[in-house]
This record gives C-alpha cells, structure tokens and sequence, in this order.
C-alpha cells in the first residue's frame, strides 16, 4: 500500500465537509484520500511525506460538457457565408469543422484540450464527441488519449441525420459498441450520445429507444432546447416540445443529461425531474451564441450542473464569465460556485458511480494546488471571491494520487510536441473547412 501524506496546505472545498482549513494534511492511500484535517500524526508513518508550503488546493475540477473536437477552433477563420441565425451558424461552422476532421487532427484535438485541462485543474471530463467522417474507433482514441492523462473522462458520439442515414447507423454503433466495452472501466464512463433533437428523425430516436432497452444504467448526453429552432422543430413533428417528445420515445432516465434547456416550459421541468435527469448550463457558449441566458428559476428548480460546451476549459473562469453575464442581464444572481462544486460532483458521482470534486475521505485523490498569495484577507467567508477574481492558475495537478502537472510543468507529457502537432492539425483541419 503506498501512502503520501501532504502536508503544510491550505484546503478550500466549497460545499464539501469540510469547506476552509488552514496549516490541514492530506493522506493519501493510492488512489484515495484517507484523511483529512489538522494534527496528523507523523509517528509511525512510513510513507512518502510531502511539503506543500502553504499552497492552497482545490478539488479536482469537473467539467460537465465540453466538446474536445473543437480544441483546434481558436483562430481559424470566418465563414465563408455569414451565418444570420442559429442553425446557419451550425452548418457554416461547427458542423464543417467536425466534417472536416480526421484521425490525425481528432487525435490532436483530444491530446491538446486534455492538456489545457489539465492546465487549468479540469480533471473529469464529460464530453460530446462528433467527426463524421471518422467515427469507427473514435471514442477508443478518446478514451486511450484520456487514460494517458489520467483524466476521467465521460464519451459518447453524437448521432445525427445530418450527414446522412448510413452516417447516423455508424455513429449509433460506435456509441453502443463503447458502451458494451466500457460498461465496467472505473475511468472511462460512456453515455449515448445524441446532438439534437430536431437533427433527428422520429425513425432515428426510435432506433436509439430500441438499442438503449439493453442497456438500462446508461443515459443520452443530448443538447436540448438551445435555441427556439429546436422546439419549433419538435412542435412541426406533432410534439408539445422537445423533452415530450424525447420522453415519449422513453429516452429520458435518471442517467441521462441534458444540454442548455433555455427554452423549456414548466412541464418539461416536472419531466425532467420525474425521470431525475441532469441538466447542464453552459453561460458562456449561450452568450456567445446570442441564444439567451437560462432562467434563474430553472436553476433553481433542477439545480444544473456547469459546463462550457467546447469554449474552455477553465471552470472557473467559466463560473466567473456566468456570474457576470448573468448580472448584466438578470437582476437574480446565481452562485455559480455551487454549480460548479456541488451540482457537478453530484453529476459525476451519477456518471462514474464514486466521489469525485471533494477532498473527502474515500473521495478519488484529484487535488489541484495554487501557489497563492493574495493581496487580501483570504477567509472562511470570503474564499468565493477569491476563486472567482484571484488564484490564477495552478502549479501542480494531481488525479488518481499521481501528480500529472508538477511546478507547471504536464509529467510524462511532451508540451512542444503536443502544441506543434496541433498548430500542424489546425492548418490542415482549416483547409479541409474551406473545401466543404
């Protein structure tokens, strides 16, 4: 059994047992935390013991949706046709860019977004995968890449009609096949991805209802409600709105997640909270998109989780941006701190069936530490601000009891590698957008 106590920290866990403690210790055995506290006694301990100098940590950081198949969007070009709603921006950007990637720049975007995670204390991941023109083998290169950083990481494909109804069969059985493979893995937690419900025929939902009765402990992972365009489509097929009519092909259990939810009505909430599914806000990809803000009434109805739908990886940059945007167009605050630590941890826990986000006894040792020395009194009361206007970023990352980022630097990880390769996959992935 090996042991590594750390000690001399700083500990914030925002919603967990133990919120604030200074001069505090952490063992750990392998894998998990086994105590937490001050006055650890040294005597008898033969294990690895670990000065941390007054570093201040935080728990493993969760990210309740992402894309990492955009990673390789930052500076590529405009469209080449403006897009003047919703779903031409989809078609005109996105649904190029994931047309246009194949295994080589996939590869890269999976190896250069888990590093930037990592980088910014994100250490489980549940991501939204889509490359229609490689989708065999595509979540094995995810999960494989994932593993390599010790990350967890929640997969699925999105299946949809747009490219086509044999595009749509491939992309079903890769989700079913990483199901069947992954049902047991302890890391790698797959889901059934779905994009949205009005890229898909009632014939296509009624093929993921067949192939889900096998398989009762999973869930869809599916983007909901985002823009009026996607109820309007639900209302054109004969339903109320996109969750009746997700519900109606029995798609809706207390695995699955849903994705935005901005335009839902109160009888879709009372769904959603019949069948205990998860929603997932995403404040700065819905301000980016110009799609509306999500009612604080919904938030604080089906308390969502916090993701940042392929924007980045920072969750508390993330839970700062929403905080403001929500201030500049809402007169009701939200506490995006609780989102973050306490909605998605429940969520993982759900997902992955352990205790993650908490620096907690039994919890999974993913600890991320902050060599911070603030300008201002740093207390019980007023960390939240603290985490949401200081810290900067961390200086060493640790998933599993094994630190992957040490004094900045990823272990075991080639950075200048993983970097050219994306700039290399980015310029190729650009060219294949231009093309389509």
């Amino acid at each position: 059994m090996e042991q590594l106590l750390l000690h001399n920290l700083r500990i914030i866990d925002p919603f967990g047992e133990r919120e604030f403690l200074e001069h505090a210790s952490i063992l750990i055995e392998n894998e998990t935390i086994k105590f937490v506290g001050r006055g650890f006694s040294h005597v008898g301990f033969d294990g690895q013991i670990l000065d941390m100098q007054g570093k201040t940590v935080l728990p493993g950081i969760i990210n309740a949706h992402t894309h990492l198949y955009s990673t390789l969007a930052m500076g590529m070009h405009p469209p080449q046709k403006s897009p003047k709603n919703f779903v031409e921006h989809l078609e005109e950007v996105w649904w190029k860019l994931d047309r246009g990637l194949d295994k080589a720049s996939t590869r890269a975007s999976f190896e250069a977004g888990l590093m930037d995670c990592i980088q910014n204390g994100t250490t489980t991941i549940i991501d939204h995968h889509a490359s229609p023109l490689f989708v065999d083998g595509s979540l094995d290169l995810l999960g494989t890449v994932a593993e390599s950083f010790g990350v967890n990481i929640s997969l699925c494909f999105e299946c949809s009609d747009r490219n086509g109804e044999a595009n749509f069969k491939d992309e079903l059985m890769e989700n079913i096949r990483a199901i069947k493979k992954y049902a047991s893995n302890p890391y790698i937690s797959p889901r059934l991805g779905l994009h949205a419900s009005f890229t898909l025929s009632d014939k296509s939902l009624e093929m993921v209802s067949t192939q889900l009765k096998d398989f009762p402990d999973c869930g869809i992972h599916i983007h909901v409600a985002e823009d009026l365009a996607d109820e309007k489509d639900a209302q054109t097929r004969g339903y109320r709105s996109v969750i009746q009519r997700l519900d109606d092909y029995k798609l809706l259990s207390n695995q699955s997640l849903i994705i935005h939810g901005i335009f839902m009505t109160r009888e879709d909430r009372h769904i959603l909270l019949k069948h205990g599914c998860k929603l997932v806000h995403n404040p700065t990809s819905n301000a980016n998109n110009q799609v509306g803000v999500l009612e604080t009434e919904i938030i604080e109805s089906l308390n969502p989780g916090l993701g940042t739908d392929g924007m980045q990886n920072n969750l508390l940059k993330e839970a700062k941006e929403g905080t403001l945007v929500r201030a500049a167009t809402e007169s009701l605050p939200v506490d995006y701190l609780e989102l973050l630590f306490q909605n998605n941890p429940d969520i993982a826990l759900k997902i992955f069936g352990k205790l993650v986000g908490h620096i907690e006894e039994e919890a999974q040792a993913d600890l991320v530490f902050y060599d911070y020395d603030p300008r201002t009194e740093l207390t019980a009361d007023n960390f939240s601000g603290h985490l949401l206007f200081g810290l900067g970023q961390p200086t060493d990352v640790m998933t599993r009891g094994t630190f992957r980022m040490r004094n900045k630097q990823l272990v075991g990880k080639d950075e200048t590698r993983i970097r050219e390769t994306a700039r290399k996959q980015s310029k190729r992935l650009w060219s294949a957008m231009k093309a389509l």
